[in-house]
């Protein structure tokens, strides 16, 4: 038996393991006066062999599966092959290496939140090679029927779209957007029978689904002066009895209803064409499980609906014998037709397309029969009814028979858009499609693979172009291009499943367990690891981009160097610049495949690490070249010094990391050694994004639970008199705490700042005179609360101080005042109490429902109290003690009320719950 048995199983454990090690720890760098300094905080040394240990037992269990069984005589892999995609974990080891990450800070992003894609690649390639080894055989799956296998994917998708939908439904992303546009024609329509919506936004039917102020969409007035949404009708007829059964919850229900049946159907079409289960459904993970498709199946936009029309229309048309098909089938198709342009006019030109496909089909073997055949007619006749009708429409409502009617003068669309919009929905780095789901580049490979194999399917490919062309044209000329405040690529979304076909093609040519096919499942397990970072990061906030030239997702997973000055932006740059971007790319990706479809011979496990190697040596190149390319204006640059949070910080935890590296020079200290280097500043002119509300010089702070210590430095030629600081913690709200400092040239002024729980929103406020007169303000961590011990509540949007006691406000509804606050009516409110650290005694609430009766639940760690409150009397609710001082709550309320009920003078529109006070005030220290 050769060395190679032992010794490369030898080396992927070792690999495996410190990967294990590292995927653990922190990587970050600050800045400081003698340079830039990078650091990791890593666990325990010892654990580098309980995690070589585990990589090992993971190894025996690949061993086991490859056991001989029974008598077969088949060769059966070695195990140092089928464990060769695990050698691709060692990327995950460079960004903690000496020098070469410093070299190339592009390796530093694997050591973020990248690295759980690299980690599920490598762990889906790996399952990939056992199945090509035949260690992984699901024979249940092959004794199913279509029919079984198709309910499988039917409900595959809706878990998929539910799933996520729950996840960011009913939060600040979604509803938004022209989401709640769409729900209130629904709404005037189910209960004015109108599309008159102006009285709809003056009550505030919205208040139903969508928590802020809602102004009417619209451009001009009908022409009965009245108020129409910009909005087309045709989904929101869909929706008003669904509406009106079950509210926003039955809408998004019925539309992820809707993507199922329209995946299920594309799915059963395309396995019928080609005949590959395992390509149909790979083109299905493709579309169903990545972000282009997947963050449309919940939101209360037409591209799902369309998505269907366009399949059922495209199905029915080719799958048709012209002679023998019914006049029925021919009617579906023509009604499918019809919907689109009332669904958005942005539909129309691919409608007809759609009739177009129809009638080539119809008349393939006799054009000139065409207008004698009563399916022609059955596509035709609604069709041209439905556009009749939709002329009409704008007529009756604006005076005018064009569908630009409710836009009035502002005009849009230019074909001289396409310049920048058509590339710009598939590469700009914010809003295009391959940026958030690179496995569609094989749509492209797909059509081109339909094309040569002639026939039949040359045919299909050219109609599927001309569909999804008819619509790319359509709304790349449109010049907000991206679709406004929406998920990447959703402008495309309704005709992502024409692609299904070419996307299987593309996998099915490619020979099983080799390195192109590794490269196929590579871009997909990308593309799904990209929807799931999407989908849990930062709440879901990382979908929504803010069309600054700038990838939220590329900030996120490279936050200390300008990753995302590697992908081009059409919306911040000049299209010159950004097509020069695309083209690299493009020509790298060509490259790469080229390469990819040359080795006709090798193993499952090294076609795995031959994709994983190629796309890394992929992506170095483009990090080469890009920089000797035109730099377009207002790339933003990475200044160390200007970050508002920090890495370290946020996972700082001496018990489970309290070893650390410096590698400037390198040497072993502990976790404790790097807290003061772990230091945040800003002076003036470093930094210019907005804030939500105006700290000084722009200083905005992000800091995990624990305590620091602040520092203002005044100016030589600060002459300001005594004057107010505060400190701001939330986003929202009054400030925290007020001193009075008195400026002196040259001075440092200093104190102690302790939070209870992590705030993303940390400032210090004042005058503009006091701006003027400070030079820097530091922060600096003296203790920080490990990770795990930190406190698990919602984001912090405000807090006051009562007394030695914090409040922690998670609600944008919660109305803190300086002697208490007021809880939302009829709802339930999140807030967190802190005490001082070693206060015995519990913390006592005072409530009153104000002029109203009313009920309040008061609940934490399973501990409950209900109140019944009536007018005028106050009830004291003593809460539990709780080690660490720090209470979350749920308030909740039965009733509410608003104080212009009691007072018509009253200008306030608040709508309260009860009233919250913390009688047993210290005087602040």
């Amino acid at each position: 038996m050769s060395s190679f048995a032992f010794l490369w199983p030898t080396i992927a454990c070792a690999i495996t393991g410190a990967a294990l090690y590292v995927t653990r720890g922190v990587l970050d760098q600050t800045a400081t006066p003698a340079g830039v300094v990078r650091f990791a905080l890593l666990p325990p040394w010892q654990a580098l062999l309980g995690f070589t240990c585990l990589a090992a037992l993971v190894l025996l269990g690949i061993d086991h599966l490859n056991a001989p069984r029974g008598t077969t005589t088949n060769r059966r892999p070695r195990l140092g092959e089928l464990v060769l995609p695990l050698a691709a974990l060692a990327l995950l080891i460079v960004p903690f290496l000496p020098a070469v990450p410093d070299r190339w800070p592009l390796f530093q992003a694997l050591a973020g939140p990248a690295r759980a894609i690299v980690w599920m690649s490598v762990a889906g390639l790996q399952v990939w090679t056992l199945w090509q080894g035949r260690l992984l055989t699901p024979r249940w799956l092959e004794r199913w029927s279509l029919w079984r296998v198709t309910a499988a994917i039917w409900i595959a998708t809706a878990a998929l779209a539910t799933v996520a939908g729950a996840r960011l439904t009913g939060t600040a992303l979604f509803p938004s957007g022209d989401e709640p546009h769409y729900l209130v024609i629904a709404q005037s329509l189910w209960r004015d029978g109108d599309f008159k919506i102006e009285n709809n936004h003056l009550r505030g039917d919205y208040k139903e689904y969508y928590a802020l102020d809602l102004e009417p969409h619209y451009l001009t007035r009908g022409a009965d002066e009245e108020i129409y949404s910009i909005h087309p009708v045709g989904l929101p007829i869909l929706l008003a009895p669904v509406y009106a059964a079950g509210g926003y919850r039955a809408v998004v229900a019925l539309l992820i209803l809707l993507a199922a049946t329209a995946a299920a159907v594309t799915w059963r079409w395309t396995l019928g064409r080609l005949n590959a289960p395992g390509a149909a459904t790979f083109a299905w993970a493709a579309i169903a499980a990545t972000a282009p498709f997947l963050f449309n199946t919940f939101t209360v936009y037409p591209e799902i609906v369309a998505a269907l029309a366009v399949m059922t229309a495209l199905v029915l048309t080719v799958e048709a014998d012209p002679r023998q098909s019914t006049v029925t089938r021919w009617l579906v198709v023509g009604f499918a037709c019809a919907c689109l342009p009332w669904l958005s006019t942005k539909y129309a030109p691919m409608s007809a397309a759609l009739v177009l496909v129809a009638a080539g089909r119809l008349g393939q073997n006799d054009p000139a029969s065409l207008a004698r055949n009563p399916r022609a007619w059955a596509v035709a006749a609604p069709y041209a009814v439905s556009l009749l009708a939709w002329f009409a429409f704008f007529y009756l409502i604006w005076g005018v028979p064009l569908p630009m009617a409710p836009y009035g003068a502002l005009v849009q669309t230019s074909p001289l858009n396409l310049f920048f919009g058509a590339p710009g929905l598939f590469f700009d780095q914010e809003y295009g499609l391959l940026a958030v789901a690179p496995v569609y580049v094989l749509a492209v490979t797909g059509l081109v693979q339909m094309w040569r194999n002639g026939g039949e399917m040359k045919r299909l490919a050219i109609e599927i172009a001309l569909v999804f062309g008819a619509l790319l044209v359509t709304v790349a000329a449109f010049r907000i291009w991206w679709g406004g405040s929406a998920a990447p690529a959703r402008p495309l979304a309704s005709g992502l499943l024409l692609l299904a076909l070419p996307i299987a093609t593309a996998f099915r040519s490619a020979p099983a367990g080799s390195a192109r096919r590794a490269g196929q499942h590579l871009l997909l397990l990308i593309s799904v690891g990209i929807a799931l970072t999407l989908a849990l990061a930062q709440g879901g906030l990382l979908i929504n981009n803010g069309r600054d030239g700038t990838s939220a997702l590329l900030e996120f997973w490279s936050p200390r160097w300008a990753l995302w000055a590697l992908a081009p932006t059409f919306i911040l740059h000049d299209p010159r610049i950004a097509w020069a971007q695309s083209l690299v790319w493009i020509a790298v990706a060509a490259a790469a495949g080229w390469f990819l479809a040359r080795p006709r011979t090798t193993t499952p496990g090294m076609a795995a690490l031959l994709a994983i190697a190629t796309l890394s040596a992929a992506l170095l190149i483009v990090a080469m070249v890009m920089p000797w390319l035109p730099q377009g204006e207002g790339t933003r640059a990475v200044n160390l010094a200007a970050r508002h949070r920090l890495a370290s910080l946020d996972g700082f935890d001496a018990r489970v990391r309290p070893a650390a590296v410096i590698f400037d020079p390198l040497r072993k200290v502990n976790a404790a050694a790097v807290l003061p280097q772990l230091r945040l500043g800003v002076t003036p002119g470093l930094r210019f994004d907005p804030q939500p509300v105006r700290v000084l010089h722009n200083g905005r702070f992000s800091l995990p639970a624990g305590t620091y210590a602040i520092e203002v430095t005044f100016g030589d030629q600060a002459t300001l008199q005594a004057a107010p600081l505060s400190l701001q913690v939330g986003r929202i709200g009054p400030p925290l705490r007020t001193w009075t400092v008195e400026p002196a040239p040259g001075t440092t002024w200093r104190t102690e700042l302790r939070l209870a729980l992590d705030a993303s929103f940390v400032g210090l406020r004042g005058s503009a005179d006091l701006e003027r007169a400070i030079t820097a303000i530091m922060i600096t961590p003296t203790a920080v609360v490990d990770v795990g011990a930190r406190p698990l509540v919602p984001l912090v949007l405000a807090a006051a101080a009562y007394g030695e006691v914090v409040c922690y406000f998670h609600d944008e509804q919660m109305y803190p005042e300086p002697s208490g606050f007021w809880t939302t009516g009829e709802r339930s409110a999140d807030v967190t109490i802190a005490a001082p650290p070693g206060r015995t005694a519990p913390v006592v609430l005072r409530i009153h429902s104000g002029s109203q009766a009313n009920r309040a639940v008061i609940t934490t760690f399973g501990w409950r109290r209900e109140v019944a409150l009536v007018p005028g009397e106050a009830v004291e609710v003593e809460l539990p003690v709780v080690a660490g001082g720090v209470v979350p709550l749920t308030i909740a309320t039965d009733r509410g009320f608003s104080p212009r009920q009691f007072d018509p003078a009253s200008n306030d529109p608040r709508f309260l719950g009860i009233w919250v006070e913390i009688p047993d005030k210290v005087k602040q220290p």
